[in-house]
């Protein structure tokens, strides 16, 4: 499955507000919490991980502009969104995993 960086959190706005009808897994893997969500419910999850992004650039000096937190599968027709926190920033030979997966139940086991 291929994930596509959004380099701006205004266009990651944008395509939350593309997500349409399912049900909605979403994943906080620092607390190994699982929640299923409705499609209104998801949008209002995703936009206030986007304000906490948003929050991260604000307050860190250190960052550079272009940093990608926030990777979608298939920005078109969203279905899944794989979110990173400032603890993934780092020399590493490896991508560390995602803080937040949020994705539509049909793809459980593939993201």
């Amino acid at each position: 499955m291929r994930f596509y960086g959004i380099p701006s959190e205004d266009r990651a706005f944008e395509i939350v507000k593309r997500i349409e009808g399912g049900e909605w897994v979403f994943e906080d893997i620092k607390e190994g919490s699982r929640a299923l969500l409705g499609p209104e419910e998801v949008k209002a999850k995703l936009e206030e991980l986007l304000k906490e992004v948003t929050s991260w650039r604000e307050s860190l000096a250190i960052m550079l502009r272009g940093t990608v937190f926030v990777f979608v599968h298939e920005p078109s027709q969203p279905k899944a969104f794989k979110i990173y926190d400032p603890s993934s920033l780092g020399c590493s030979t490896e991508l560390t995993p995602p803080r937040w997966k949020v994705y539509i139940r049909e793809l459980d086991g593939e993201v």
